[in-house]
């Protein structure tokens, strides 16, 4: 900011100059001492100048009076991809929620067009009303077991944090390379050892000691957060933590952990992975203070979980707060408990009154190669063909198999996509395998052009038909699962003519289609669209006995080679535990 700049914000704040935008006597929640009090508003071009009592000239002038006036939220953790919408579509979705700062980790899209893909998401983000700030992505790919479709190297973590296209070191999933101290990833870690670099953690399920190791290492913050015993752990050695939804954490449990504990600075909201539905129906950041609040959480405490302490933990200070010097990022609630939002203020600019926006985003498409990333010709009945080594006989088959939930939100999601090795006896008749009712083929196949092949594996997963998806955490390979030949087909072969997404077939029949053409991962279509497809799949699954979750479909875990216990990569079956691929075959009995 120049000299002469500065003067006149500084005559702005003194009344010597006319304010661009004034907002009267709004009732201010104050996050710095928790206060609520009627205060005006003054804004010059793009910053706070005036908190105060004093009325001021200005070009523009909102009576705020029957409104609560807190900062704009600011979500520290989220993929823009698990929206399955652009950057673009994504701040049309959010901004009327409040949403007016994001930090994003590309890592979906990295795994798929690595680090062209990041430059694409800042792209289309530029000169949009959202403040759009990326995380470098750090473990592309998840891990050896899969192809992904690049590697991002140290080099290349580097080149990104020096362009500015990036401003942290996204989630370090990879905590066993931590712990085992992995060359390459002691050399992503050091770069931020080298400037003052936020590093975004991932620690689930980790001792006492190798959390230590781990925090030792540089992630200072984590969302992986579903038992409050593990939470407070974290918060003990000085990490912040990151609470998600209801679907995923049982809100009053964490509600009490919050209110029992005499300062908790450290404690943020953030969204993750949300899916298009949950966005549309529910909201944002918006909804999930909201859930807070619901259960007994101080709506201060919950203001400031979005606001100041996102702002401190990003080491941004020129967000946060409604103070004189910071950008005028600024929400206005026609209820603070409800989180009801009015009017959305960034940068100075109104861009959201009475729930609806000022004046259209500019409209902004994707960069068009993004949507040649499923690099597969399309296949066959052969392609699914599984040689079992008799001709008639049985053979005991190893199956992958999700866990059965429960009643806690937090642990049951948990226990939910920690998978284990079943076992299950199928017949063999003139060389081909029956399957039960309850075990159904998965393959996967290697989609990015990189010659990693294919591979089949046996799954618990789905009654009858079958479904295929190219958002397959993290590596996003074409992932099939399916009772029949012909189903599997169809639903495979949708997705290879629209770029990708997620298909359900029945009877050699399409039941649902949600196309996602940009990397196999977004669509430019309006979040009502995407989310009306969605609700579409979730009907699908329930036709097909596929289990669903409203965090995540199913089906987009089963590839993910770093979670336990039982994965299936384009690789093959691969055991987590032991880091090596095992047979999908395990006995087999000639008649």
């Amino acid at each position: 900011m120049s000299a002469s700049v500065l003067k006149q914000y500084i005559e702005a704040s003194l009344g010597k100059r006319r304010l661009t935008l004034f907002l009267k006597r709004a009732t201010l929640l104050n996050v710095f001492t928790g206060e609520l009090y009627e205060a005006s508003i003054g804004v010059y071009k793009d910053r706070i100048v005036y908190v105060g009592s004093a009325e001021r000239e200005a070009e523009r002038t909102l009576d705020a009076s029957s409104f609560v006036a807190v900062p704009g939220f600011i979500d520290t953790h989220m993929h823009i991809e698990s929206t399955m919408l652009t950057p673009f579509r994504f701040a049309q979705a959010v901004l009327p929620h409040g949403t007016t700062s994001v930090y994003a980790d590309p890592h979906e899209i990295a795994n798929v067009l690595g680090k062209e893909g990041v430059k694409m998401m800042a792209e289309n983000a530029r000169f949009l009303p959202l403040r759009f700030n990326f995380y470098c992505p750090t473990c592309v790919p998840e891990s050896n077991a899969v192809t992904a479709g690049a590697e991002l190297k140290p080099e290349d973590i580097k080149e990104l944090l020096d362009s500015s296209l990036a401003c942290a070191l996204g989630e370090v999933m990879d905590y066993p390379a931590v712990l085992s101290t992995e060359q390459k990833m002691l050399e992503i870690l050091k770069l931020a050892r080298e400037t003052p670099l936020v590093v975004d953690g991932h620690s689930p399920l980790l001792s006492v000691d190798e959390l230590n190791a781990y925090v030792t290492a540089g992630p200072e913050a984590d969302h992986e957060n579903f038992t409050t015993e593990s939470a407070l752990q974290k918060l003990r050695l000085g990490m912040f933590v990151k609470l998600r939804g209801p679907e995923i954490l049982d809100v009053p449990r964490f509600v009490s952990m919050i209110k029992s504990l005499k300062s908790a600075p450290n404690i943020l909201f953030c969204t993750d992975d949300l899916m298009p539905d949950t966005l549309y129906e529910k909201g944002h950041l918006d909804y999930i203070c909201r859930s807070f609040v619901e259960h007994g959480l101080d709506p201060v405490e919950a203001v400031r979980s979005v606001t100041l302490r996102a702002a401190q933990h990003m080491r941004n200070h020129e967000i946060g707060a409604i103070s004189p010097g910071r950008l005028a990022d600024i929400v206005l609630l026609r209820s603070l408990e409800h989180f009801e939002v009015d009017s959305v203020i960034v940068d100075g600019e109104l861009v959201v009154h009475k729930r609806a926006f000022v004046r259209e985003l500019p409209k902004k498409q994707f960069e068009k190669s993004a949507q040649k990333s499923v690099k597969l010709r399309e296949l066959k009945e052969d392609d699914f063909e599984v040689k079992p080594p008799v001709k008639d006989g049985q053979i005991v088959v190893r199956t992958i198999e999700f866990g059965s939930g429960g009643s806690d939100a937090g642990m049951g999601y948990l226990n939910t996509i920690v998978t284990s090795f079943g076992r299950a006896s199928l017949r063999v008749k003139q060389g081909e395998i029956i399957l039960d009712d309850s075990v159904a083929y998965a393959f996967v196949f290697e989609r990015h052009g990189k010659g990693g092949g294919s591979s089949y594996g046996f799954v618990k997963l789905l009654k009858e038909g079958a479904l295929a998806t190219t958002v397959s955490h993290d590596s996003h390979n074409l992932v099939v699962v399916g009772k029949n030949k012909k189903d599997m087909v169809n639903a495979a072969n949708a997705l290879i003519r629209c770029g990708g997404g997620f298909a359900a077939s029945k009877g050699g029949e399409l039941l649902a289609l949600l196309e996602l053409p940009i990397a196999g991962l977004m669509s430019e279509e309006s979040v009502e669209l995407v989310a009306k497809k969605m609700k579409g799949l979730r009907r699908a699954f329930l036709e097909l006995g596929a289990p669903d979750h409203p965090y995540m479909p199913l089906i987009s875990m089963l590839s993910l080679s770093v979670i336990p216990h039982a994965r299936i990569t384009n690789k093959g079956v691969y055991d987590v535990d032991r880091q090596s691929f095992v047979d999908p075959i395990i006995e087999v009995r000639e008649e």
